[in-house]
């Protein structure tokens, strides 16, 4: 429309029918990339098809075990693998406080790279192997886990904190923690 162009000139020009101009437009289907490059091309790169995903939006479509914190523990985002692991609906979790769902050695890894400066941008990341017990509706969910914990700064400058993790059979606990040598390992910024 901003180009004053009609639907049948526009299929003209694309080599397609006006009703396939009309299904795009409805959202009924997707046009091929190169018809999106020539509709780009026809309004000077105009056409966008939505914008790029934040690194809080990749959080939340992760299928795996992941989470954000901030400093004080509350949890900004959770992934949607962390979502079926805890049975509870994203609106239950973000904004609350991991405590409030996550007990065991897990937490005392959040405690100790606290310390450690994750959120003073002291730490590069972290590695912790250890029990995440969660609170879950139907009662305690105990799983060995392996997480990597990495600070994010956010547009605002505030310094996140990632929670990816694995979920570990005790074979592969075992070997894991056999190789660190430490449930915790730091590793530090320059």
């Amino acid at each position: 429309m901003s180009k004053r162009l009609k639907q049948a000139a526009l299929a003209a020009d694309l080599g397609v029918t006006q009703a396939m101009i009309s299904r795009w437009e409805n959202g009924d289907s997707d046009p091929p990339e190169r018809v999106k490059r020539r509709m780009a091309e026809l309004v000077q790169d105009a056409f966008v098809v939505s914008p790029a995903p934040t690194w809080v939006d990749l959080v939340t479509l992760n299928p795996t075990v992941e989470f954000v914190t901030d400093s004080m523990g509350m949890i900004k985002a959770i992934s949607r693998g962390a979502l079926d692991l805890f049975g509870l609906p994203r609106h239950e979790i973000e904004g609350r406080n991991v405590r409030d769902f996550v007990s065991g050695d897990f937490m005392s890894a959040l405690e100790s790279i606290r310390g450690e400066g994750m959120f003073q941008n002291n730490l590069a990341y972290a590695q912790s192997l250890g029990s995440m017990d969660i609170n879950v509706p139907s009662g305690l969910n105990s799983q060995l886990c392996d997480f990597l914990h990495w600070p994010r700064i956010s547009e605002a400058r505030t310094v996140y904190c990632i929670h990816s993790g694995a979920i570990l059979d005790e074979t592969r606990y075992t070997a894991r923690l056999e190789e660190r040598g430490d449930k915790i390992v730091y590793r530090r910024t320059f």
